[in-house]
């Protein structure tokens, strides 16, 4: 049961994706086995599933995200015969992210990790504006929402041709790394030992705040809270233990690195070009993947972040991203986030000693 315990505490910790690089994409499984205990926790849902030959962590997804789609922890219960199919770890573990569980009597789904429906097209509402006429980058007043998963949360320097790898940011070829931006020897020597290692030696393995672009990477989502009266932005995050950024809107100069004490988010300046908030950063520390693919970076490291809220559901975010001591020159990747309307940002709490929630 320990054992059990201790591989859903790791997978936990790598759930901010829909599909973690725990899980083997290329392989498929099936299961038949008695449920023996049902874990509806927030990040993520387990069953675990005592099988003929072994017991197994079976990951089904992310408990509001199963409630929303008719789902529900009563659906299976302790003693049912399941089957199941899905996605191992990579390795030796026992643990499968559990794509259908079906109650093997009868045939009938307990759960289903259904593919996403393409969107219908449809003109998309103007953003909402201050009555100075900026945009907003949070919800109308009197209203609710907050940006959710980025469409497309892979990192790589746009000048060159797409990169082949999953929403972990792990390549499909490693002979790929090159090309997805202009690292230096050593940054990519670095970079292929984390992707080679399947990210095991991630910092969010410890629950430390996702810095730079990976903030915005988040499956739960942010929020930003405009306080002109202040000059400031808040950007608060729904993973990542409530950590929030403040961005000075001000005007004041951006400090130099080594006049401000590194952190996980730097210090940031913003200013405004039109709809677009141009946002400069700079003191970072070094315990912190900037990317979910790895990619490496030093105290060095300075930021240049373009959001533009193109329509009510979309906002661009474009980084460039500067840093001598590890790229050979600046280089910009980016991705667009949907808006998710009418709701509240939900949370979740990273926690390194996960098993001590549950019950024995």
């Amino acid at each position: 049961m320990r054992f059990a315990l201790a591989l859903l505490t790791a997978a936990t910790a790598l759930a901010q994706l829909p599909f973690s690089a725990t899980y083997d994409a290329s392989r498929t499984i099936r299961l038949q086995g008695s449920v023996s205990r049902v874990e509806w926790v927030n990040p993520r849902a387990y069953i675990f599933v005592e099988t003929k030959d072994s017991n197994w962590a079976v990951e089904i997804g992310n408990p509001l995200q199963l409630e929303a789609s008719g789902w529900n922890r009563d659906r299976v219960k302790p003693g049912d015969a399941v089957t199941v199919e899905g996605n191992p770890a990579h390795g030796q573990s026992k643990i499968v992210f559990g794509r259908a569980v079906s109650l093997t009597v009868t045939g009938q789904k307990v759960f289903v990790i259904d593919a996403q429906r393409p969107p219908v097209a449809r003109a998309a509402p103007a953003a909402p504006r201050w009555p100075n006429g900026h945009v907003r980058l949070g919800p109308a007043p009197g209203e609710k929402g907050y940006w959710g998963r980025a469409a497309d949360a892979r990192l790589f320097e746009t000048q060159t041709n797409p990169v082949a790898m999953d929403a972990t940011g792990l390549l499909s070829n490693l002979s790929d790394a090159e090309r997805v931006a202009p690292l230096l020897p050593w940054a990519k020597g670095l970079y292929e030992y984390r992707q080679r290692s399947l990210f095991r030696d991630d910092p969010a393995l410890r629950c430390m705040p996702p810095g730079g672009p990976r903030q915005f990477q988040a499956e739960v989502g942010f929020q930003f809270v405009e306080q002109p009266e202040l000059g400031r932005i808040l950007v608060l995050h729904g993973g990542g233990n409530r950590n929030w950024r403040i961005i000075y809107t001000d005007g004041r100069p951006l400090m130099p690195a080594d006049e401000v004490v590194a952190g996980y988010y730097g210090t940031s300046v913003g200013k405004w070009d039109g709809d677009t908030l141009i946002v400069e950063s700079t003191g970072y520390n070094e315990n912190f993947w900037f990317s979910n693919g790895g990619l490496p970076h030093t105290e060095a490291l300075r930021l240049t972040e373009r959001f533009t809220r193109t329509n009510l559901n979309a906002l661009r975010y474009d980084v460039t991203v500067n840093d001598p001591r590890a790229y050979s020159r600046p280089w910009t990747g980016g991705w667009t986030i949907p808006w998710v309307a009418g709701k509240e940002i939900e949370e979740y709490f990273c926690e390194e000693n996960a098993e001590s929630t549950f019950e024995r």
